[in-house]
């Protein structure tokens, strides 16, 4: 055990965090867990071994659901007294950003009857054999929990914490308790109290309510949201002015082009991506070119789940995630654990439109971003409602399922824009201004459809399962999740006649509309004309807290 890169690592002259000193607890080993609000929000899980504590950083927070393997990366040794820390450390620093005491306890091994030291020197070997089982006794934090090493990480450092079946265990979403268990204080009066703000958009959010609500009134200095560069960069809606009149030529298999400063090879542009209409590669790329302006508002800043199509539609797709390896240094990536497959995802995320257009380069004829951004990754900036029908519902029922979703919107007071899938669908967002978690969102979705369902209960159906629900309507909410996309706004879709993912107007919305009503060929005048539809669903968003508690009384 050693505390000398903990103490390397920081100035104790600009940072009120204690400085590194080995001291043990007298009775029972305890446990912290802190949510750390720096350059990405996470929460640091420590626990007393030898007059230190040992520490990992999970991204996403425990988890009470077994089936939730949480990536927990190990940090440095921290000074026993560290567990006491809730505060700020001030910008400049390592780790800069505010901490409060999300939870705090006790542990020990499956075995109580041990000695303390006879329990730590367990621990330890646990440690080194990267499989660690423990009891946890918090007020948040109960029950046993395993910490295991990935073993195909040569670092050693990355670990998973999973929560193991007991009493203790289930689908609650702990990380909602947001407060500190010493001050009863959040991340955002924290921060704001010390007279800063959070590194965050969803705790910004709550810092500015605690601000206004204040008896005081004293003013305080705010700091600008911080970003990573990449994340800077990613979101960055200035676009190259080469890119709104640039079309390739069409006249060899392979042109060459230079956007944002990047020089792209763009091959096989003679293969005919859609036979029968005579669509080619390069006339996908030309219209992605045309189209850049509106839709790189629903790419920038995502991570992008890419959907393959190298041969036309006529061939076999692929998805593909993981772009580690694989792409130009100049790509942003964002790295994501996947809980599935137990490995880390490095998604490609879309930055401007050289990226745009090197996806469709690898055949990506429909786009895939994710909900979220990276730098509000937890915080989607819209939730989705996704109208799905089976082989044997006509679009007019779709329409008709549509339109009761629109007045149940209505009646809550949430705001919402349809568009044609491209497909067979119909989608229908609802804007949150990525001020709420993908939870909520989901809660939000299914409380409608449930509502739509009882409305129209011949006709739909909340059964994913194709088999179990014939002839219905699949009103599907759960893709309210992390990781989950759906076509974007303009994207092509792999289906005959080139169809195009439209925005509508609601009133567009009716009985004789049909899912492939706009193609690539007349979807330019359409945008000439009618502009980004769409426009809202990045703006500032519903107050989900209101719209929610509406939806919820209409259940009852």
């Amino acid at each position: 055990m050693s505390l000398s890169l903990y103490n390397k690592k920081r100035n104790f002259e600009a940072t009120p965090e204690p400085a590194g000193k080995e001291k043990s607890s007298k009775n029972a080993l305890r446990f912290v867990v802190q949510k750390h609000d720096a350059s990405s929000l996470h929460y640091d899980f420590r626990l007393e071994l030898m007059g230190v504590l040992k520490s990992w950083a999970v991204p996403k927070g425990p988890s009470l659901n077994p089936a939730d393997k949480r990536l927990a990366m190990q940090v440095e040794d921290h000074p026993y007294a560290y567990r006491n820390f809730e505060g700020i450390i001030p910008e400049g620093n390592y780790g800069a950003g505010t901490v409060i005491i999300w939870d705090e306890g006790t542990y020990e091994l499956a075995n109580p009857d041990l000695t303390k030291d006879a329990t730590e020197k367990e621990v330890e070997k646990s440690i080194k054999s990267g499989n660690l089982k423990f009891v946890l006794h918090g007020k948040k934090l109960k029950g046993v929990f395993t910490l295991l090493q990935l073993k195909r990480d040569k670092s050693g450092k990355s670990w998973l914490l999973v929560k193991k079946e007991d009493e203790y265990s289930g689908d609650a979403a702990i990380t909602l308790q947001n407060a500190s268990v010493r001050s009863g204080k959040t991340i955002a009066q924290v921060a704001v109290e010390n007279g800063t703000t959070p590194n965050h958009p969803e705790e910004s959010t709550a810092a500015t309510k605690t601000k206004k609500s204040s008896a005081k009134g004293a003013a305080t200095k705010r700091t600008a949201t911080k970003t990573k560069a990449a994340s800077k960069k990613a979101t960055s809606t200035k676009l190259d002015a080469k890119t709104l009149n640039l079309q390739l030529k069409l006249k060899s298999k392979e042109e060459t082009i230079a956007l944002n400063k990047q020089e792209l090879t763009l091959t096989s542009l003679d293969k005919l991506y859609w036979k029968k209409e005579g669509f080619s590669k390069g006339h996908m790329l030309n219209y992605y070119l045309q189209v850049a302006p509106y839709l790189l508002p629903y790419l920038l800043g995502r991570p992008q789940s890419l959907h393959r199509y190298p041969n036309g539609i006529d061939a076999a797709g692929f998805y593909q995630k993981d772009m580690l390896g694989k792409v130009p240094e100049w790509i942003v990536m964002h790295e994501d654990f996947s809980e599935s497959t137990n490995e880390p995802v490095h998604y490609l995320v879309c930055t401007n439109e050289a990226s745009l257009i090197y996806m469709a380069n690898l055949g990506c004829i429909e786009l895939h971003p994710w909900h979220s951004r990276i730098q509000s990754v937890n915080n989607p900036d819209w939730c989705l409602i996704d109208l799905d029908p089976d082989t044997g519902n006509t679009y007019d029922q779709v329409v008709e399922t549509a339109q009761v979703i629109k007045k149940i919107l209505d009646d809550i007071g949430a705001a919402s824009y349809p568009k044609t899938s491209g497909s067979t669908g119909l989608h229908i967002y609802i804007p949150l201004g990525a001020k709420w978690s993908y939870e909520e969102s989901k809660e939000l979705a299914e409380t409608v459809v449930t509502l739509a369902n009882r409305e129209l209960p011949h006709t739909t159906s909340l059964e994913r399962n194709p088999d179990k629900r014939k002839g219905k309507i699949y009103l599907d909410f759960l893709q309210n999740r992390e990781t989950q996309t759906a076509a974007a706004p303009y994207s092509l879709r792999p289906k005959p006649g080139v169809p195009v993912s439209t925005p509508l107007h609601w009133d567009e919305v009716k009985q004789g509309l049909t899912p492939t009503a706009f193609t690539a060929t007349t979807i330019i005048e359409r945008l000439k004309t009618e502009g980004d539809l769409f426009k809202p669903v990045l703006g500032r968003g519903i107050n989900l807290g209101k719209v929610l508690a509406k939806a919820q009384m209409l259940l009852t």
